[in-house]
């Protein structure tokens, strides 16, 4: 592992040998990295991302902005979006790692933070800022990891040696239309390496699929299921059964799901 960074929390997966690196430009970006596994992000899926140097992901196009408006009609990822300048000093390097050593850290890690989940993880994204300095200031280190399989998506944020600023910065991330969108609450940017959502100072992690949490007994909803309407004690259309169902020695060819949980025959 390559790290300039003196004191690196436990919680960091290795970074640096062989990864992509930014270009060292006020406000640049990487070029589009295409993803060997496409992410899913609040019902829509990327096959592309950009690490852009000002602390955030994005996956349709590159972003220079450093003013922090995580509301800005994007699907955005940004573990510390500020000015950040790495003509100064630091890398800001990434890759997608499919090894089994890494893939076992990050299963392990989801399913500690989600045990309501069943996950095994396929595909870690991994990207890295060491040691950049704010446009004024020191150089912080933090890392987003974009945990992925097939069916789920998951963030992991880590946090290094975070300076106190007086540049305007924002952390959190938001979706195209800002229906999915968290601000990480602290007040300060260095308390973002002593706070958490999964009680793991530095560390912070998110379900970004978009489906929902359920019990690891549940089987998988959502994707193509008929909806009902939105209606008081409403129900569905009659839903015509491929299989009759036997209950109790009467067949039946056809259901109707309610809304008050009762299904009718």
């Amino acid at each position: 592992r390559h790290s300039s960074s003196l004191t690196l929390p436990a919680n960091f997966l290795p970074f640096g040998n062989g990864e992509i690196v930014t270009p060292r430009l006020e406000n640049g970006s990487s070029e589009a990295i295409t993803l060997q596994l496409p992410f899913k992000f609040f019902g829509r899926t990327h096959n592309q991302t950009f690490v852009n140097n000002n602390g955030h992901l994005t996956f349709t196009e590159p972003l220079s902005d450093y003013i922090p408006l995580l509301n800005s009609g994007r699907d955005i990822i940004a573990p510390l979006w500020t000015q950040l300048d790495n003509r100064r000093g630091g890398t800001i390097s990434c890759r997608e790692d499919r090894s089994s050593a890494v893939l076992a850290l990050v299963t392990a890690a989801i399913d500690r933070y989600f045990p309501n989940i069943t996950f095994v993880a396929t595909s870690a994204f991994v990207a890295t800022w060491d040691s950049v300095p704010y446009q004024n200031g020191e150089g912080v280190t933090f890392q987003v990891v974009l945990v992925s399989n097939v069916h789920r998506s998951f963030i992991l944020i880590n946090y290094g040696d975070i300076a106190e600023t007086e540049q305007m910065w924002q952390a959190g991330y938001s979706t195209l239309d800002s229906l999915h969108s968290f601000t990480i609450p602290v007040t300060s940017a260095p308390e973002l390496s002593s706070s958490s959502n999964i009680n793991v100072n530095g560390r912070r992690s998110f379900h970004v699929d978009g489906s929902p949490n359920l019990p690891t007994n549940f089987l998988a909803s959502g994707a193509g299921d008929r909806v009902n309407p939105p209606a008081e004690d409403g129900s569905s259309d009659v839903i015509f059964l491929q299989q009759p169902f036997k209950y109790f020695g009467r067949t039946y060819n056809q259901i109707f799901v309610s809304i008050s949980y009762f299904p009718h025959h």
